[in-house]
């Protein structure tokens, strides 16, 4: 459910008076699904807001099921940038959710409001991805991260990031049967922010939030989503197919983007999951260095003159200062003396070259004790594992193999040092006897 938290006047009889202790005072947004009113405690005064499903949906047990999913990720994550849910309750008539008041604004409002300047852009992006790292860092997808799910309140006079509405999130690693989670014809997510393989209807993974991740941050920086439409078959289309916009070399107010972000966003917008960076804790890396995009050059070595050109050059100066002295007015000009003769040249033997400079590439697994196999076959060690390679050496390719789990294989590149961590999907378990139907996410095919 997607909220714009704005306060929405309605007339105090079409409002719930009361949600168990918590008495409500207005309505703060309203979606499809239901409604997030501002209430307060009758005993301890505290002011909450209060996520309550529509009544006409009660009797939905998937959706119920859904929305108690959402309060017990969100609950399981505990993230300082991710929105906290204090209760979740089932009463006759009504089935809500508690969870803090956040005072503020969207960053959909903020973006229609002002233009960003590049700080203020790092510092969202940066706070949107550690909560999102965190939430990846236990198998859980959100797949809806959009402009309307960020939140930005205030603190210490700076834009604190809350990111809303896990509600459409799903778990990558899953215990035991699987559970029904939406409705057929249910669209899993909002289309100008979907990844490719999310508007084809195909399987999610994180790659799929690293996607959503970069539109938003695109628009952070042009003021707009790279692919806009009003029409979902044509917007599918264009997401699957067309390559986005060239990312602006200049924010709204005229601050000039680093090239190493403008490079993390396209890789971000990237059609292969396969190409795109390959965990959210490698984005954020990238966003705190955006510095150290580019490794400085070594310094060359002094060069050696032999003596008898350094003194050519000493005397052609003298000469030319002596012409720019003659070309103005002229009181006295001492002569040029000879220039004493030359020490003996001293031949000073080649110095051994540098050693080349490397990069790290550390490669985690979740859970660890994955056995890494490079594209020869030959095993480089178990996760957590940091691999050593030359800078701009070809790419690293490798294989992670773990029992119980799916082989995973991924290539990375050597122009940078990386920090990646690798979820691991466990095998399917063996197929029983008894007839099965597949359950699918539910994602409307746009063909």
């Amino acid at each position: 459910m997607s909220l714009n938290l704005s306060v929405v006047r309605e007339p105090a009889a079409l409002l719930p008076t009361s949600f168990g202790a918590y008495v409500v005072e207005s309505l703060l947004g309203e979606g499809t699904m239901g409604c997030v009113y501002q209430a307060r405690h009758q005993t301890l005064g505290r002011r909450v807001a209060v996520k309550s499903l529509h009544e006409k949906l009660l009797n939905d047990a998937s959706l119920v099921r859904r929305f108690l999913q959402e309060a017990r990720l969100v609950n399981t994550i505990n993230h300082p940038h991710i929105v906290e849910v204090h209760d979740f309750v089932e009463a006759p008539g009504q089935v809500y959710a508690v969870m803090e008041l956040l005072e503020g604004e969207t960053l959909t409002a903020r973006l229609a409001s002002k233009a960003l300047s590049l700080a203020v852009v790092v510092s969202i992006a940066t706070q949107v991805a550690e909560a999102i790292e965190a939430a990846h860092a236990l198998s859980v997808v959100h797949r809806d991260l959009k402009p309307d799910n960020i939140f930005l309140s205030q603190r210490d006079g700076a834009d604190w990031v809350k990111v809303l509405d896990f509600g459409v999130a799903k778990l990558l690693v899953q215990e035991g049967p699987r559970v029904i989670e939406t409705q057929n014809g249910d669209l899993l997510g909002t289309p100008r922010y979907m990844a490719p393989e999310q508007a084809a209807g195909l399987d999610v993974d994180a790659r799929t939030d690293i996607y959503a991740f970069g539109t938003v941050l695109f628009e952070l920086l042009a003021g707009k989503p790279p692919f806009e439409s009003t029409v979902y078959g044509q917007l599918a289309a264009d997401i699957i197919t067309r390559p986005p916009p060239p990312v602006p070399t200049l924010t709204r107010t005229g601050d000039a983007v680093p090239e190493g972000l403008r490079r993390l966003v396209t890789d971000c917008l990237a059609k292969n999951a396969d190409h795109r960076p390959a965990s959210m804790g490698d984005v954020l890396w990238r966003l705190r260095h955006l510095d150290e995009d580019v490794a400085p050059l070594a310094q060359p070595p002094p060069r050696r003159w032999m003596v008898p050109a350094l003194v050519a050059v000493v005397v052609a100066t003298l000469g030319g200062a002596g012409a720019l002295l003659a070309s103005g007015p002229v009181k006295a000009v001492a002569p040029i003396e000879a220039p004493p003769p030359p020490p003996p040249v001293v031949v000073v033997p080649p110095q051994a070259p540098s050693p080349p400079r490397t990069v790290s590439i550390v490669i985690e697994s979740a859970p660890p004790g994955a056995n890494v196999v490079d594209s020869t076959g030959a095993s480089l060690g178990t996760t957590p594992l940091t691999v050593k390679r030359e800078l701009g050496a070809p790419p690293l390719a490798v294989r992670l193999e773990l029992k119980g789990y799916e082989p995973l294989s991924r290539e990375f590149g050597t122009t940078e040092s990386l920090h990646v961590e690798l979820p691991l999907k466990r095998l399917a378990p063996l197929p029983v006897k008894k007839e099965t139907r597949a359950v699918s996410d539910g994602v409307l095919d746009p063909f």
